[in-house]
């Protein structure tokens, strides 16, 4: 795996998350995204806006990538983003990654379908996942 993008994408109700997007080295592999809370957000919790962040996301990786990527959420250690709390890694289950176009208050956004479930990664695992270093 590479890391192919590093940014800060808003979140709903003006809030901010970090995405980064690890790109596999072997053909056949998916793509990783590390969706991580910033501890200054003030908008929507990653976890409260995962179908909106992953529906304007995922279509640019499979397009690429040709396949949908892992879609894993990140708490850095800290106040704000964990409440104080050691970090936390969850690979997130989506019940579709098919993305969708919905109306909400009189304007359209992507979507993907709705988290069904959220397993619990160590840092280690993730590392492994990904080839490096968290940061």
């Amino acid at each position: 795996m590479h890391l192919a993008t590093d940014y800060i994408h808003p979140t709903p109700n003006g809030g901010r998350c970090r995405v980064r997007v690890y790109v596999p080295d072997e053909e056949g592999d998916a793509p990783v995204v590390l969706c991580s809370e910033l501890p200054s957000n003030t908008g929507q919790s990653v976890t409260e806006a995962a179908e909106i962040i992953a529906g304007e996301i995922i279509p640019i990786i499979s397009a690429h990538a040709g396949r949908a990527p892992v879609w894993i959420e990140h708490r850095p250690p800290g106040q704000g983003a964990t409440d104080g709390r050691p970090e936390t890694f969850e690979l997130v289950l989506f019940s579709s990654l098919e993305v969708s176009e919905v109306l909400v208050e009189s304007r359209w956004r992507k979507e993907v379908g709705t988290p069904t479930a959220w397993k619990r990664l160590d840092r280690a695992m993730v590392e492994t996942l990904i080839g490096e270093a968290v940061h």
